[in-house]
């Protein structure tokens, strides 16, 4: 049994996701604070503003996390006689991380690395 260790930081996928959902929200929540005449607001709009750039920037973070233990785990598992995955399945490493700013890649993405990832426990556990 050949399995690569790389998969762990591929099961980080969903982090995405909630990431990039965690921004948006940020993101309204200070336009809306921005826009309000009230002193109270001023607090609201930092700390949405400043949740809203960690949010953002750690989904960038996950996603490069994610694409890169992909590659490695591809290699990896290109060289094991249980299951030789497609060179191609960075491809959908790359569509996860473009979720980040264009989220509908979201519905391309998580439901082909949930698929990834259920073929290659199966693959290898049965190999």
């Amino acid at each position: 049994m050949s399995r690569s260790s790389w998969w762990f930081g591929v099961v980080l996928f969903p982090v995405v996701p909630v990431l990039s959902l965690l921004s948006g929200a940020a993101s309204r929540t200070f336009i809306a604070a921005s826009a309000s005449e009230a002193d109270l607001n001023v607090g609201v709009g930092v700390a949405s503003f400043i949740l809203g750039v960690i949010s953002f920037w750690g989904g960038i973070l996950v996603g490069v996390i994610v694409l890169v233990c992909l590659l490695g785990d591809v290699r990896a598992l290109r060289r094991a006689p249980e299951w030789s995955p497609s060179i191609a399945w960075p491809l959908v490493g790359i569509v996860h991380l473009a979720g980040v700013v264009l989220p509908a890649a979201f519905a391309l993405s998580v439901p082909l690395l949930s698929y990834y990832l259920y073929r290659q426990r199966e693959r290898i556990s049965t190999g």
